[in-house]
């Protein structure tokens, strides 16, 4: 059974997206990312327009290369202050059992 349009477009969008997270400094060129993910140029054009609409990606202005936004970088640190919560809590939780034994 084949997927509905919508879902293979989105998982080509996904696709796209996967390949820009491992260039976050310098980005690719339109023609890097196609030859990247074996998609056709106008088909790589709509995808990073639809992830830069989303806010996952961004153009560098100075290159017109497309990279991750920084959305991701704010949720990475998102993610380490969460784990960092949970650590303390943790060590609280286990000093407290410590002095009990």
């Amino acid at each position: 059974m084949s997927q509905p349009k919508t879902m293979a477009a989105g998982s080509k969008v996904l696709d796209v997206l996967n390949v820009l997270m491992g260039h976050f400094a310098h980005g690719l060129s339109p023609s890097e990312l196609a030859k990247a993910t074996d998609l056709s140029p106008p088909n790589i054009t709509r995808y990073v327009a639809t992830l830069i609409e989303a806010g996952f990606a961004e153009r560098i202005p100075e290159t017109g290369r497309i990279r991750p936004s920084t959305r991701f970088a704010l949720q990475a640190m998102s993610i380490m202050r969460s784990v960092d919560a949970a650590r303390g809590r943790l060590d609280e939780l286990s000093a407290r059992l410590n002095t009990k034994i």
